[in-house]
């Protein structure tokens, strides 16, 4: 052998060494590719594509209770509260896509980006499940209890707390165990994404806390809420429906309640027969038509987002399921564009106002806001 192949073999080897060197301490740990880089492309797709349709969709629900008056219950307070839930996790999906896309190394120089979306995706999490679990009380209380106690349940200043604990519970949750060195959020090398780090040594006690303080008690509370929500309503049909079976073999009876005889001169003599529809009792049963149809569209969001989020917690109890992590939290992430196109389609009172945003005609808003009223009178005065 040369002098000059001998120089150039031991170079070779020298440059090999020092880049297996750097490629495992560049990363901390040499880790293993749980998926190829085209699955990592295409899941920074769906979670960009995610984040545009959930930061749009839930700006135009928030929108929506700006513009018009008509949206203003309390429901709705907690209703678009879930919104600001949906919008501050949509807001940290570009960043986990820009993780996905580098391939195992942060780009920038700085984490803090990335600890700041991984923050932002497990407050705004809980926030949604403790929202969902406010919202079937809400139902509940609405629908089985006289309307002076909803009143006094879900007055304007008690909501101010409802939806402050909404917020505080989940972010006591994830800073908290930190505080105390259990866990860490950030750059998470395992699985590429903007979330707590797996590979911390205290990662498996900390992803109990999050288990613990998100899941059990709203989705409990969600659950029996709905359940009695039902029970009642079937009560409740099953007496109408015995009620007007009974009205029906007394037709005579109902026939002369509902009509009166009004004099209208009794200088003449004239006498006309005027109907008298029972307005309180057609009234009470409109409301509690509506008041079904929202129960009912709120449920719909809750079984949407239990079907979203379940293959991602199913995968978690399962061993060698990392691979599939992935998918499961990209079916997961979904649930934040979702809610608005429910509320479109089927809610009530939403889609009254979310129609015409979407074709831009604010005029036709019902029951504009002063702030709406404000800005078609400038554009008014500018023509």
């Amino acid at each position: 052998m040369s002098d000059s192949d001998f120089n150039s073999t031991v170079a070779q080897n020298f440059e090999d060494q020092n880049m297996t060197t750097a490629s495992t301490t560049s990363g901390a740990t040499a880790l293993p590719e749980l998926h190829s880089y085209g699955v990592l492309l295409f899941a920074a797709c769906v979670w960009i594509t995610v984040a545009v349709l959930g930061i749009t969709g839930n700006t135009m629900v928030i929108l929506a209770a700006v513009l018009s008056k008509q949206v203003r219950t309390t429901t709705n307070v907690l209703v678009v509260n879930l919104s600001v839930a949906d919008l501050w996790t949509s807001l940290s999906l570009p960043w986990s896509g820009v993780a996905l896309l580098s391939n195992g190394t942060w780009p920038l120089a700085t984490e803090i980006p990335c600890q700041i979306a991984a923050f932002m995706w497990h407050t705004g999490l809980g926030a949604s499940l403790y929202n969902l679990a406010l919202i079937a009380l809400n139902r509940l209380v609405k629908i089985t209890r006289p309307m002076a106690t909803y009143n006094r349940i879900f007055s304007p200043r008690k909501m101010v707390f409802i939806v402050a604990l909404s917020w505080l519970i989940p972010i006591f949750v994830i800073v908290f165990p930190l505080t105390i060195g259990v866990g860490g959020l950030g750059h998470d090398l395992k699985f590429d994404t903007c979330t707590d780090d797996d590979l911390h040594p205290r990662a498996n006690a900390y992803n109990l806390v999050q288990t613990i303080g998100f899941y059990p008690i709203p989705m409990t509370t969600v659950v029996v809420s709905y359940v009695i929500i039902y029970i009642h309503v079937r009560r409740h049909f099953r007496k109408q429906l015995s009620r007007t079976k009974n009205r029906d073999k007394a037709t005579d009876a109902v026939e002369s309640s509902a009509f009166r005889l009004t004099f209208i001169s009794t200088t003449s003599g004239e006498v006309t027969e005027e109907h008298e529809e029972p307005e309180g009792e057609k009234r009470n049963q409109n409301i509690s038509s509506q008041q079904l149809r929202i129960t009912k569209n709120l449920f719909c969001v809750f079984c949407v987002f239990t079907i979203c989020i379940s293959p991602y917690f199913i995968s978690l109890f399962f061993a060698n399921s990392e691979v599939f992590a992935l998918y499961g939290a990209t079916i997961l992430i979904c649930n934040s564009c979702v809610n608005p196109i429910i509320y479109r389609v089927k809610h009530p009172q939403f889609k009254k106002v979310l129609r015409p945003m979407l074709r831009c005609r604010w005029k036709k808003i019902p029951q504009p806001s002063k702030t709406l009223q404000a800005i078609l009178s400038m554009r008014q005065r500018k023509k």
